[in-house]
C-alpha cells in the first residue's frame, strides 16, 4: 500500500510539472529619464483563443520593470485613459506625500499626473498599484500593476546576481478567476496562479546561484513559498533593502504586497528541475488562503500547489556560484530616540472578501486626519488584530523595523526594513519607523489592511508629517494663516484668511484635546494653558474652507 501510495504521488507531481509548459513573461524593464505609463483598457490572451479584458501601465497585463538608482532624480508621468479615475501609488518608496499617490491624488480620465521625486530608498524590490479609494481591487485585478527595483553601490558591490531576466528574475505571483467567456471575476481570491502573468508557467535559469524577487500581487492570498524537494534557500533582502546576511528558510510566508529576494543555488543540476509551490494546507485557518470558509474559497484554498517550474539549463558564461555570507549591515532607528508609541487596534468581524472591519473602531474619512507625527520623530506602533481574520498592514512614507511578534523575536529574514507585516489573529506585532526628511504638506500618507478588498471597504486611516517649527498649510486657501505667540504658555492667538466658525487642537498622538466654536470671524485666540508642553496641530475651519498649523506649548 505504501508503495502503491508513493507510485500514485509521484505520477501526480510528474502531470503537474509536464502542465506547466507555458514560458514566463519577464516585463521590459525600463531605465529611463522619463517614465510614462499608460493606464488604459486593454485585451489579453492568457489561454490560447481566450481573449480576457484587462486594465495595463503600458501594457497588456501588468507593466514594465522601473529600474531606479538611489540618489537619483525619478520622473515618472502616469496617464489616465481609462473610463473611471484612477491613481499610482510607488508602494515601499520614501518620496513627499504630494507623489505618494494615495486616495487624496485622483487623476481623473484623460488627465495626465507628473511626478518627480529624489530616490532616496536602498537598493531592493518595490512596486506600484493604482490606489484610488473603492477603486483599488478592481483597478489591480485588472492588471495595473508593476514592480519597481531600485540599485545602489552598496548591493553592486556585492557578489550577487544581477542580470535582469538571466539569473535576476521579477516574480510577481496573483491569483485570479476566469469566467466561461474569459472574463475576470471580481473577487478575493482565485483558481488560477498566474505569475508575471503566465499561467502554468516555467523558466529556464542557468546552473549557477540565481536571485528571484518575489511580490505578492494578490487581492487577498497569502501564499506559503518552498520547493517540492524541500531544500532551504537563502532569504537576501525584504520590502524595504538587503538584510545584514543571508537568512536560511524552507518556508516563505508573504501576504499581500510583501516582497523578498531569495537566492537559489542550482550549481550541478544542469538537465534537472524542480517546483516552486505554495504550501497553502500549513498555513493557520483564520489566514486568507487556507480553507478556513467553504463559501468564500476557491480550489487553491488550503491546498499545496504549484506555482512556477524551473528548468535548469546550462550556466552562463560568469556565473555566480556561492551565496555571500555577508551583505549590507541594516540600520534600524535608535530605540532611544522614541519619543512616542502608538497603539493601533484592528476589529470586525468578516472574510477575506466581505465583513466590516476597522483600525481603532474606525473607517476611512479622507477628510480626517487620524495621526499626527512630528518630522524627525522616532516612534514605535503596537498593532494588535482583536478581529476575526489575520490582516496584512501596510504603513506609507518610508520602511519600518519590527521589534517583536507576541513580545518573541521576530525571524531573520523578518529582520530588514518592511512596510508590510502580517499581523494574524490574536496576535500583536511591534515595529519602529523614524519618520524623516518630509512633511506632508496637505497630501496625507495611509496606513491600511493591504487585503485590497479589505482596503476598498474602509479599512484605512491617514495621518500627516508636520514641522513643529514650520506652519504647515492645507492644500487650501491658507497662505496667509498665522499663529502667535508660537511657543506659547497660554494664550495663543490666530488670524486666518477666512471667517472661522470652528477650531480643534489635536495631539502628536492623534487625539483631540480641544474644539470650539467660532463666531464666524477670521481672527480670534484659544486658552492653551491646560495643555500639557509640547507640539499641537491647530485645525481651523469655515464653510468649505480650512487651514491648519503646527503650534507650540512651553
Amino acid at each position: 500500500m505504501r508503495t502503491s501510495s508513493l507510485c500514485i504521488s509521484l505520477l501526480l507531481a510528474f502531470a503537474i510539472k509536464a502542465q506547466f509548459n507555458n514560458p514566463l513573461a519577464i516585463p521590459p524593464a525600463l531605465e529611463e529619464d522619463t517614465f510614462h505609463l499608460v493606464v488604459d483598457e486593454q485585451v489579453h490572451e492568457f489561454y490560447p483563443g481566450v481573449f480576457t479584458p484587462t486594465y495595463g501601465a503600458s501594457a497588456e497585463y501588468l507593466g514594465p520593470t522601473l529600474i531606479l538608482h538611489k540618489g537619483d532624480t525619478a520622473r515618472i508621468q502616469v496617464q489616465n485613459e481609462l473610463a473611471q479615475f484612477t491613481s499610482m501609488h510607488w508602494h515601499g518608496l520614501h518620496l513627499p506625500g504630494e507623489f505618494d499617490g494615495g486616495p487624496p491624488r485622483m487623476v481623473m480620465p484623460g488627465e495626465t499626473w507628473d511626478v518627480k521625486f529624489a530616490v532616496k530608498n536602498p537598493a531592493a524590490t518595490y512596486w506600484y498599484h493604482p490606489h484610488p479609494h473603492e477603486l483599488t481591487a478592481e483597478q489591480a485585478t485588472f492588471g495595473v500593476a508593476g514592480m519597481i527595483i531600485v540599485r545602489d553601490d552598496a548591493e553592486a558591490a556585492l557578489d550577487l546576481p544581477r542580470t535582469y531576466g538571466v539569473d535576476d528574475i521579477p516574480l510577481v505571483v496573483q491569483d485570479r478567476r476566469f469566467l466561461a467567456n474569459g472574463s475576470f471575476f471580481f473577487g478575493p481570491f482565485g483558481d488560477s496562479v498566474l505569475v508575471n502573468g503566465t499561467p502554468r508557467p516555467f523558466i529556464e535559469l542557468p546552473a549557477q546561484v540565481v536571485r528571484l524577487r518575489l511580490l505578492n500581487g494578490s487581492n487577498a492570498r497569502v501564499y506559503n513559498l518552498g520547493f517540492d524537494d524541500g531544500r532551504s534557500f537563502p532569504v537576501i533582502a525584504g520590502d524595504g533593502g538587503l538584510l545584514s546576511a543571508p537568512a536560511p528558510t524552507d518556508r516563505l510566508r508573504l501576504s499581500n504586497g510583501e516582497r523578498a529576494e531569495v537566492l537559489l543555488d542550482l550549481t550541478g543540476m544542469q538537465g534537472d528541475s524542480l517546483m516552486l509551490m505554495s504550501f497553502g494546507s500549513e498555513l493557520p485557518s483564520t489566514i486568507p488562503g487556507s480553507s478556513y470558509i467553504l463559501w468564500e474559497s476557491s480550489a487553491l484554498s488550503g491546498i499545496d500547489f504549484p506555482v512556477l517550474r524551473i528548468r535548469v539549463a546550462a550556466p552562463t558564461a560568469t556565473p555566480v556560484t556561492e551565496v555571500p555570507v555577508a551583505l549590507v549591515p541594516t540600520s534600524p532607528p535608535n530605540i532611544s530616540d522614541v519619543s512616542v508609541t502608538r497603539n493601533k487596534s484592528f476589529s470586525g468581524t468578516g472574510m477575506a472578501g466581505m465583513g466590516q472591519f476597522f483600525i481603532n473602531g474606525l473607517q476611512f474619512n479622507m477628510d480626517v486626519v487620524n495621526d499626527s507625527v512630528m518630522l524627525g520623530a522616532t516612534e514605535i506602533w503596537r498593532v494588535e488584530n482583536a478581529s476575526s481574520i489575520a490582516h496584512p498592514f501596510h504603513i506609507h512614507g518610508g520602511s519600518f523595523y519590527l521589534l517583536d511578534r507576541n513580545d518573541n523575536p521576530v525571524p531573520a529574514w523578518e529582520e530588514g526594513a518592511k512596510d508590510v507585516v502580517l499581523v494574524e489573529v490574536a496576535e500583536h506585532v511591534r515595529f519602529m519607523m523614524k519618520f524623516e526628511d518630509y512633511t506632508t504638506d496637505g497630501w496625507p500618507y495611509m496606513y491600511h489592511c493591504h487585503n485590497l478588498m479589505h482596503e476598498d471597504d474602509g479599512m484605512m486611516l491617514q495621518y500627516v508629517v508636520v514641522d513643529p517649527n514650520v506652519a504647515v498649510p492645507a492644500p487650501t486657501d491658507s497662505d496667509e494663516l498665522s499663529v502667535f505667540p508660537s511657543p506659547t504658555q497660554n494664550i495663543l492667538s490666530f488670524s486666518a484668511p477666512f471667517p472661522v466658525e470652528e477650531l480643534s487642537v489635536v495631539d502628536g498622538l492623534g487625539r483631540e484635546v480641544m474644539r470650539q466654536q467660532v463666531p464666524k470671524v477670521p481672527g480670534g485666540s484659544i486658552d492653551m494653558s491646560s495643555l500639557r508642553p509640547g507640539a499641537y496641530v491647530l485645525m481651523l475651519h469655515g464653510g468649505a474652507r480650512s487651514a491648519r498649523t503646527v503650534v507650540m506649548r512651553n
